[in-house]
């Protein structure tokens, strides 16, 4: 924030972005999805607003910076171009509840977009079930087989990664089918 923009732009273009194309690990959904991902903030002054702006928001976790994530998704388009439809976050909390899902349980949405629906499993998992992550047994499985969504996007598989990844999922299955 107080690096000049110039500098910025540089900084995030060639070694912040590239940093984020590796969090998944080598062989992972998210390392796949993100291999062909572009920076495209065009200028130094643009970065700047938008750093600008995101520093006002509080961000302390896990539960913030998704939430962020999904406005902005909101905002930037209710439909695609391929039928995509975005589910109002109370409905897919409404839904999500009534399947009740426990700890042990393996999660699939056959057509996941921008994994609303699996990110929502995860956080209800948390909330009825606080020691899901204190138990190492438990942890492996939420972090590694728990989730699996599909999709036939690109776009939309890259999204829904970087949104499991944002609320605190490790290594999600998140692959085009």
């Amino acid at each position: 924030r107080n690096m000049p923009p110039g500098e910025m732009l540089t900084v995030v273009g060639e070694h912040v972005f590239p940093f984020l194309r590796t969090l998944g690990g080598d062989g992972s959904t998210y390392a796949q999805h993100m291999k062909d991902a572009r920076f495209t903030i065009p200028t130094a002054a643009l970065l700047a607003k938008v750093v600008d702006l995101i520093a006002e928001i509080p961000l302390e976790g896990r539960d913030t910076s998704g939430d962020l994530y999904e406005y902005m998704l909101g905002k930037i388009a209710s439909a695609g171009q391929n039928g995509q439809f975005r589910t109002p976050r109370h409905i897919i909390r409404l839904m999500v509840e009534l399947t009740a899902p426990q700890p042990t349980d393996v999660i699939c949405d056959p057509a996941c977009g921008t994994a609303g629906f699996l990110v929502m499993a995860g956080e209800v998992l948390r909330e009825r079930h606080p020691n899901i992550l204190h138990d190492a047994t438990l942890r492996e499985h939420f972090h590694r087989r728990m989730f699996h969504g599909f999709d036939f996007d690109n776009t939309m598989l890259r999204i829904g990664s970087m949104n499991m990844l944002l609320h605190g999922v490790e290594n999600r299955d998140i692959r085009y089918r």
